[in-house]
Order: structure tokens, then C-alpha cells, then sequence
């Protein structure tokens, strides 16, 4: 009788002692996952149980059917279909939604592990020395499966989080908006960086719009740069707020499909029209539509490319700048607004005594780095993300530790790991080895677990090494105490020193 259990963990012994099939399931709309599928959980089952045949399954096959969705990065039949193929496993697509496929899934499993029986079933004792082995037996210890690297994890972005933090706090603002008596504080970098129709009014001081323009007025103080925006009266408070929210970080909190809440959306969807946000305003078609599994995807989406605006229209610009740092002589331009939206320590940093000069920037010097590290962690601030190509990747690292980024001190790590797959092995163990030197002072745990992994393969080379006293006492012990791999050739399990291959000269 065959059976399917549903396994979480890898690393657990369990999975693989009575697993017929493994079904690595991922969604159609998250590359990220798909990636590491190909690249991590393929590779290890195939490593650890070569004997388990595996069925690769695409789910939400339906979002490609979504108009409002865009599909560019969605992943495709050819795609997955090729990655099977590559692994020798099969692949086959679901909609739960629908219902569509996942029958047909499971029974096309069920036959390939039906399949598969026979070439995992015990062979007959080669002579009566030799004690037959279980068909469970055969399959934990025919192939000893190899420690498993220290796996690298990056950080889940942050920045609508730390967006509708200032938006609550009000850091730093620069906008006013009037509506119906109340005022609302905003952020011109964000306006602009979020809205084609706000970045056009700071621009031009002037509203151009085809239908009733949401903005009464607009004044700009040019000696204090505070802005003035009266907003129309047939806009709603409570509905000019969600606005705000949805510039801020992408989505909106307060939508849900009860009566009240459905009339707020059909509201809002009016004033997102005004102000020319297509996205807030298929958000509200999702939620009437009953399809807000769609939102957190569709936000993700906005708040990448806000950031990337935000980076393009603000970092290191001279004109709406208000700090600037000076890297090697070199001056780079910032806006204080967003450097402490990202980072407390750079809101720490402001609250000190820093010079300032006549144009009223904040000056703060910063050494020991180099201009072009000092940007990319800068458009790492402004746009969450960061491009490594050319890039001192170990000096973005000690940046990052030093201001506290953790997140992006995850991305250097994952960055380093995957360089590390192009050295020889000749190089490996020196190369491995000097970067564990240069790491160690710093809070990267992940590549420094990565690091003891790989040299301890090395044992021997690692002591002999001339550096290795400038490794510290705990990393000294790490290498010496984990020793050559466990389940190594060399090494056999006590169960497995039988008497029997005294007598059988087969073996």
C-alpha cells in the first residue's frame, strides 16, 4: 500500500524511511520560491533520497488568467517543465481555486511511485552470510546521505513597514494637506516617488487632469520648501487617509468585504481615479471581487517600484537634498526623511551636533569607506534593494553591520555563498578560510556558520594554515570539533561493522 505523508522539514531522519513521493509544491506568482526549490530543496532530495521519485507541482496556475494581475513574473509551463526534466522528475499544474488539476496530480503521483517500487524493493541475500535487508533498511543506508550546508536566509523587506511608521509619526514632514478642517502632515520624497500625479504638481505647481482635479489650491514656501495642498471638499477624511496609507506603503489596512467596509471601497475607488492610482484602485475591485489573495503581491510590486523611484528621483540630488555626506572628497546627497525611515542609527546620528552649512545641509563626514560602497548602501536605504555587480561586497557588509541593516547584511552573505560556487577546489579552502578572517569581527552568523562548514572538510589544511591563529578561540574550536563530515566514506556506522564480511569474500 502505497502512502503520501506530508513532510516540513528536511533535515528531520524521518521523511525518508517510508516516503513513496516527494510533491515540492510552489506557486506560480513567487519566483523566489521557485528558485529555491531548483536550486535547494531539487538538489538535496535528490542527494539524500535518490531513490524517491519526486513530482515538481505548479499551484494558482489562475492568477495567469488574471487581467489585472501582471503575469511578466509569473513562472511559466516551459519553465517548470524544463526544471523537472532536468531533476528526472515529472511536473504537473493546479488551480484549488477552480479545482482544476489537483486530482489528476495526486493519481499521476500515486503512479510514479508505483512505479518507482521496483527499483527500491531489497535484492535477494547474495549468499546465506549476508543477512537480507528490509526494503526500509536499504533504502535510510544504501546511500549515506552528506551534511547539509548551513542554509542562507534573507530577510523579509521592511519598507512599508518603515514608511507607515513616519507616516504615523510624522517625521520630518514637508507637506500639509488641508481637508474639511482637519490637516494631514505627508512627505514631498514620497509623494512624488509614489504618485505620477503628485510628482507632477511639486514640479510644475500646477494640477493637469482630464477630470475633476482632487487639489483646490497649491503653495509652496520656498524659503521654508513647505508645501500647501488643499485637497477638494468631496473628498472624505477617512477615505483621504487610506490614500495616504496606500502611497506609503502600497496597500490598505481597512478594506474588507462587510457592507460598511464594501461602500469605503467603492468610495475609494473614485478618489483613486482622481489621483491616477490604478493600483489602489484594482486593490478595491479585489477586495468587492472577493480575490484579496491578490493585494499582498499586487503591494509588493508598488512598494519595489516606489523605492526605485525614490531612489531615481531623490538620491543625490542637490536640489531637494538636506544632508550630505562626504565620502573621500567626494559629496553625496541624501534627504534626512528617508535615511530615518530606514535606519535608527542615522536618526541617531541627526539628533547629534553636526555642521552645517550655509545652504543649511547637514555635513557629516564618513571614512574608512569608499564613495562608491557608501552609494550602494545609500540606494540600498532608498530603494530596498541592491545591485552587487562591481561591487566590494565585503565592504557593503561591514557598512551594513556597522548602521545595523540586517537585511542587507543577509543579502552580502547570500551574495559571498554564491560566489563561492565559482572557486576551485584547490582555491576553496584558502579562499574560505579569508573570508572567515575578514567576517569574524562582524554580526554575519550565517556566512560564519557557512565558513566553519566548509573548512571543516579541510581539517588538516585549516591547522596547518599560517593565518590560523588570527581566527578567534570560539571559530578555532568550531573547525576542530566538527572534524571531517559526518557520513563521510571513511566512516562507517557501528550497525554496519558486521562480523559477516569476515566470512563472505563477495563483499
Amino acid at each position: 500500500m502505497l502512502q503520501i505523508e506530508l513532510c516540513e522539514q528536511l533535515h528531520s531522519p524521518g521523511p525518508g524511511h517510508t516516503t513513496d513521493v516527494f510533491m515540492l509544491c510552489f506557486a506560480v506568482d513567487d519566483r523566489s520560491a521557485f528558485q529555491a526549490l531548483t536550486h535547494k530543496w531539487l538538489p538535496q532530495l535528490k542527494t539524500r533520497f535518490p531513490f524517491v521519485p519526486v513530482v515538481l507541482v505548479a499551484c494558482k496556475v489562475d492568477l495567469r488568467s488574471y487581467p489585472s494581475v501582471s503575469t511578466t513574473n509569473h513562472v511559466t509551463y516551459e519553465e517548470g517543465n524544463t526544471v523537472a526534466e532536468q531533476h528526472g522528475s515529472i511536473y504537473c499544474e493546479t488551480s484549488a481555486l477552480h479545482a482544476e488539476g489537483v486530482t489528476e496530480c495526486f493519481n499521476l503521483s500515486v503512479r510514479y511511485a508505483d512505479l518507482n517500487l521496483d527499483k527500491r524493493d531489497s535484492p535477494g541475500a547474495l549468499c546465506s552470510c549476508i543477512p537480507s535487508r528490509s526494503r526500509s533498511y536499504l533504502h535510510v543506508h544504501m546511500v549515506r546521505p552528506p551534511d547539509i550546508p548551513p542554509e542562507f536566509e534573507i530577510l523579509s523587506s521592511t519598507f512599508a513597514n518603515d514608511w507607515l511608521e513616519t507616516l504615523k509619526d510624522n517625521k520630518h514632514c514637508d507637506v500639509t494637506c488641508l481637508l474639511q478642517g482637519q490637516e494631514f502632515d505627508a512627505n514631498q520624497v514620497i509623494l512624488c516617488s509614489a504618485s505620477g500625479f503628485f510628482c507632477r504638481l511639486f514640479q510644475t505647481g500646477k494640477v493637469f487632469t482630464s477630470i475633476p482635479s482632487p487639489v483646490a489650491s497649491f503653495t509652496r514656501d520656498v524659503v521654508s520648501r513647505h508645501s500647501t495642498i488643499q485637497i477638494d471638499g468631496s473628498i472624505s477624511p477617512e477615505v483621504f487617509k487610506l490614500v495616504l496609507e496606500f502611497l506609503y506603503t502600497g496597500s490598505v489596512s481597512e478594506l474588507s468585504t462587510n457592507d460598511e467596509k464594501r461602500d469605503k471601497a467603492m468610495d475609494l475607488i473614485n478618489v483613486a481615479r482622481m489621483f491616477e492610482l490604478i493600483e489602489l484602485k484594482t486593490i478595491c475591485e479585489n477586495v468587492l471581487n472577493e480575490r484579496e489573495y491578490l493585494n499582498p503581491s499586487l503591494g509588493s510590486a508598488v512598494c519595489d517600484r516606489t523605492g526605485e523611484r525614490l531612489k531615481d528621483l531623490f538620491l543625490n540630488c542637490v536640489d531637494t537634498s538636506d544632508v550630505v555626506f562626504i565620502v573621500k572628497g567626494k559629496r553625496l546627497y541624501a534627504n534626512k526623511v528617508v535615511l530615518s525611515t530606514r535606519c535608527d542609527v542615522m536618526t541617531r546620528m541627526f539628533s547629534g551636533n553636526f555642521k552645517e552649512s550655509k545652504s543649511e545641509l547637514t555635513e557629516i563626514e564618513i571614512p574608512n569607506f569608499t564613495t562608491e560602497s557608501f552609494l550602494l548602501f545609500l540606494e540600498y536605504l532608498y530603494s530596498d534593494h541592491v545591485n552587487f555587480e562591481n561591487a566590494d561586497v565585503f565592504e557593503v557588509l561591514k557598512i551594513a553591520d556597522m548602521y545595523c541593516q540586517t537585511r542587507l547584511l543577509t543579502m552580502c552573505e547570500y551574495c559571498v555563498s554564491r560566489k563561492a560556487q565559482s572557486w576551485t577546489l584547490r582555491k576553496r579552502a584558502d579562499l574560505v578560510f579569508q573570508v572567515l578572517l575578514c567576517v569574524q569581527p562582524f554580526n554575519t552568523v550565517n556566512l560564519i556558520n557557512w565558513c566553519l562548514f566548509e573548512l571543516s572538510k579541510h581539517t588538516d589544511k585549516v591547522r596547518a594554515h599560517k593565518d590560523y591563529g588570527k581566527l578567534s578561540e570560539e571559530n578555532r574550536r568550531a573547525v576542530e570539533a566538527r572534524g571531517p563530515l559526518q557520513g563521510g566514506r571513511d566512516k562507517r556506522p557501528p550497525h554496519e561493522n558486521h562480523s559477516h564480511r569476515k566470512n563472505c569474500v563477495i563483499l
